[in-house]
């Protein structure tokens, strides 16, 4: 008597045996090598593979394992770079640095100190915006120093209205000919911590996260 087998164990045991089997989406060169092994064992005598064809398979089998070799390599050099980087991040760690950073804050009336740097003395402009863009302040600062500026804003507006406390958004521009050119300003701080996203290196400085490209100084 034959002994009754379930549709179930027949659908679970073909089940298993897919879900197991690894399909690969692309040929390697040994399953490139091992295709044209069979096709040379299973050719027509009396119409052999002519030597065009053959050396142009070669060819083709010596181009995918060059490229191959490319990849790998290439690889090879981006892992490095990360590790690189890991290492430069971690010399960060407690060092003093500048960052390019046009935020400013009021709390409890009193507004951050805005720092940016010049290169040669210039007319210097300046111009605080709120969250949603509006233009709350500006200022004629006239001709500043090379080097490291500061200015204290009072956190009013242009009419000497005291402003809510809050995040505000500033930009300084030197003046030249008559046309503004907007410079980044700057704030320093010790880096608290290192962290890597989809491979970019970000720092914590003063709570707040910066992409390297952000610094613009280090110092210990």
């Amino acid at each position: 008597m034959l002994n009754s087998v379930s549709m179930d164990y027949i659908y679970k045991s073909t089940y298993e045996a897919t879900k197991n089997r690894e399909i690969k989406k692309e040929l390697d060169k040994e399953a490139f090598l091992e295709l044209l092994v069979t096709q040379l064992k299973n050719q027509d005598p009396t119409e052999p593979l002519n030597n065009k064809d053959l050396i142009a398979q070669l060819s083709q089998l010596s181009s995918t394992e060059q490229i191959m070799n490319m990849s790998n390599a290439v690889q090879e050099m981006v892992n490095s770079q990360l590790s690189l980087g890991k290492l430069q991040g971690a010399s960060l760690l407690g060092k003093t640095v500048a960052v390019n950073d046009n935020t400013l804050v009021i709390e409890n009336g009193v507004s951050d100190s805005i720092t940016y740097g010049l290169n040669t003395s210039s007319q210097v402009m300046i111009e605080i915006y709120d969250v949603r863009g509006k233009l709350v302040y500006s200022q004629d600062l006239g001709i500043k120093n090379a080097g490291l500026n500061s200015f204290v804003w009072n956190a009013k507006n242009n009419d000497g209205t005291s402003l809510p406390d809050g995040e505000y958004i500033y930009g300084v521009y030197i003046v030249e000919n008559g046309q503004k050119i907007l410079t980044s300003g700057i704030k320093t701080g010790i880096v608290e911590a290192i962290k890597f996203l989809n491979n970019e290196l970000y720092l914590l400085v003063n709570g707040e996260i910066y992409p390297f490209s952000a610094i613009n100084e280090i110092s210990v």
